[in-house]
């Protein structure tokens, strides 16, 4: 197989694919209609071969399926999600006004398409027939069959028009195309779907969809089936009329299925495509040609000649009012930068066919451009600062004028500069051209296009289109950082008046708590020395006063917190037995062991974070074991982790336990509002606490089988080598 040559390829990149005008029109409504299932959109995008490969080309273009692997068209749209899938059918729908407005070029796809649909169905048909699970593949690869002609038609547009205009049948164009191309259709599609690195042979399928009988023999299954189904779809005489096309020896032999079982399969697809047909408003009846076929422009001869140049104006600025529309309210809905810089860089592509654009972006802090940072975009342009100096660069002028500038330009040789040749370096391309992005405020900076010089002269007449698109761009950016600067002054508003209310609430809560300390001290002070009461005293205390420095905290005053250098985990852990067995465990029914080993020493570290670690994980277990049960807190010295001393501490519950996607995401903030009465905070606190201790916490639970806490505190300040 000889590789496609370069040019070829360049067509291949711009995926200039036209679609049937009827099913892309009901794919842009059906994408905004919310009630639409991604089932219902995968049926329909699989009516129509350009459709399907635009979006199989955007999945590959974000990578979301290499983890995984392809499984079905449906699947593929569930990845993009509905908002890029809006997205994405407004910029093709652009698209096709803007081929139609622009290049004055009008071509009849209904005998292509009505081929292609029927190589699908049949291909499925026989899939289902042999029992096979790929029946799916089969009827993408069938669709997708001939895509290396739309490929061509949309790179090579005129060259290859000329090729269809002479070509009967496909045999014929075969014929043209070798000599002609130093290449074929087949070669080009299989090239586009090997980009998409597909887990399948569907790029052998359409490679080999033309070979002899005797070739496709040792095939794979899935190019075999397409080989029959196009084979088929081509048979005007069925076996059981007396007549057996001569591929029906061939196809037994492989699939072991006889002429008089196929051609009901091939009937029954034809039946299919014509319904379809009538129902999208296409021509049922024509006679089938499953080439695309250059037609006269539709308002050829109804006008006068004089005014053609005004009638087009107008076509083309109502079908930017009409058709920017969806875009611009998509683009708007978007909320996050990243996404928005990667929608207008997927729009850009599928309009103008040049990949995707880079975006050079005002900085805030002084006068220059730097590179920002967008899915797909190589990092060294984010390390350039571009001075905004008229004449110093192409891309500054640019961004202080608003006119598109280029390398390519014919005034280009005495305002180019070096960082202009570093820009296209980076982007990998001859030269670059680029388009202002004026807001509606202000210029954000310029929209870069890596290019070359064929490319440029190609886009010439596009240049319009293209700006309306930087301007949109820059609109939107204008618009999300507006929400995003409103959404800053929210958070320091509320974030002040919290602050103020947190003084006021430590303010009324310290008066009380003080009272509550002095008045502790004289019951402790009447009580005997040799009594067990007194130290129980002691211990709350010692609690008290660790609230009142979390609310000291929390209200931002300067607090000096004691600190130990070591501290005693097991003296801690039976302290706080002793205060909160009664209250916590013993009142509800809950037993609570303490298995504490003697060796352990004490850890570097505090006090109070330590008891607030602990409180917290045995609220937890008391509320998860409401019907009672048993808490083991065991500790353990000398545990090894990280060439590091650590003491363990163990906390087993016999409550119901948790699934795995609770235990997952266990130490993130709930929802406030998830359980009534619970901020969903604790066990995030309680990450963060050992955090701060330099210490690890994790967690294992199943359903039904309780939940256990272990959480690693170093023993020493340093790592020990």
């Amino acid at each position: 197989m000889q590789p496609v040559p370069g040019p070829i390829l360049g067509a291949i990149e711009s995926i200039q694919l036209p679609s049937m005008p009827q099913v892309l029109l009901r794919f842009l409504r059906l994408s905004e209609d919310d009630r639409a299932t991604m089932a219902d959109l995968a049926k329909l995008a699989g009516q129509d071969p350009a459709l399907c490969a635009q979006l199989l080309t955007t999945t590959y273009t974000t990578g979301s399926w290499h983890e995984r692997g392809f499984e079905s068209l449906e699947r593929c749209l569930e990845t993009l999600g509905r908002q890029r899938i809006r997205i994405l059918a407004a910029s093709l729908t652009i698209r096709s006004a803007f081929a139609r407005a622009v290049d004055d070029q009008n071509y009849d796809l209904t005998g292509f398409w009505r081929h292609s649909l029927q190589v699908a169905a049949i291909a499925r048909a026989i899939a289902v027939r042999l029992d096979r699970d790929d029946s799916e593949e089969a009827y993408l690869a069938g669709l997708l069959h001939d895509l290396g002609q739309l490929l061509l038609l949309g790179g090579l547009r005129s060259r290859y028009a000329t090729l269809l205009a002479w070509s009967r049948d496909e045999a014929a164009l075969l014929a043209l195309e070798r000599p002609e191309l130093n290449t074929d259709h087949t070669a080009v599609g299989a090239a586009l779907i090997d980009q998409w690195q597909l887990p399948s042979f569907m790029a052998d399928a359409v490679l080999f969809h033309h070979r002899r009988p005797d070739e496709i023999h040792s095939a794979d299954p899935l190019s075999q089936i397409v080989w029959a189904a196009h084979a088929a779809s081509a048979w005007t005489v069925a076996a059981d009329d007396g007549g057996k096309p001569f591929e029906a020896a061939a196809i037994e032999t492989m699939l072991g299925l006889p002429a008089d079982s196929l051609a009901p399969l091939q009937r029954q697809a034809v039946a299919e495509v014509e319904q379809l047909a009538s129902a999208l408003g296409a021509n049922a009846t024509a006679p089938m040609t499953t080439l695309p076929r250059s037609s006269q422009a539709p308002f050829e001869g109804m006008r006068p000649h004089e005014h053609r140049a005004a009638w087009d104006e107008i076509e083309v600025a109502v079908c930017d009012m009409a058709m920017m529309a969806p875009l611009q309210r998509d683009l708007f809905s978007i909320d996050s930068e990243a996404t928005l810089l990667q929608a207008i860089q997927e729009s850009a592509r599928l309009l103008f066919g040049l990949g995707r654009p880079a975006f050079l972006l005002l900085r805030e802090d002084k006068p220059a451009l730097f590179g920002a940072d967008s899915d797909g975009r190589p990092s060294l342009l984010q390390r350039l600062n571009v001075p905004l100096e008229s004449g110093k660069s192409l891309a500054a002028t640019a961004a202080l004028g608003e006119q598109p500038r280029s390398v390519f330009d014919l005034d280009a040789a005495t305002s180019a500069s070096l960082v202009d040749v570093q820009i296209g370096r980076a982007l990998g391309s001859e030269g670059v051209l680029y388009l202002p992005m004026r807001g509606n405020v202000r210029t954000l900076g310029v929209m870069a296009y890596g290019l070359s010089e064929t490319q440029f002269r190609q886009q010439l007449s596009h240049l319009d289109w293209m700006q309306r698109l930087a301007k949109l761009a820059a609109m939107s950016l204008e618009k999300w950082w507006a929400i995003r600067a409103r959404e800053q002054q929210i958070v320091t508003d509320l974030t002040a008046r919290f602050e103020q209310q947190a003084r006021q609430v430590a303010h009324e809560a310290g008066n009380p708590l003080s009272i509550i300390t002095n008045y502790l001290k004289i019951v402790s002070d009447r009580l005997p020395d040799e009594s067990g009461v007194r130290h129980e005293l002691d211990i709350l205390k010692e609690e008290i006063d660790r609230v009142g420095l979390i609310i000291h905290r929390l209200s931002g005053m300067s607090v000096k917190v004691p600190t130990s250098d070591r501290v005693d985990v097991n003296a801690v852990i039976e302290g706080m037995a002793a205060l909160y067995r009664e209250s916590l465990f013993t009142s509800h029914g809950i037993a609570l062991d303490l298995i504490l080993d003697e060796t352990l020493g004490a850890v570097p570290g505090s006090r109070d974070q330590i008891k607030q670690i602990v409180l917290n994980l045995w609220k937890n277990a008391a509320e998860a074991m409401s019907a009672g049960g048993r808490l083991v807190v065991s500790t353990t010295a000398g545990v090894r982790q990280g060439g590091r001393d650590h003491a363990e501490i163990r906390l087993a519950d016999t409550g119901p336990g948790l699934p795995p996607a609770v235990v997952r995401n266990l130490f993130q903030p709930l929802d406030a509002y998830r359980r009534p009465g619970h901020a969903g905070m604790g066990l995030s606190i309680v990450a963060t606490l050992v955090k701060g201790l330099d210490g690890q916490i994790t967690a294992q639970s199943r359903p039904g089988q309780g939940t256990t806490f272990i959480i690693l505190l170093p023993q020493s300040e340093r790592s020990e080598k």
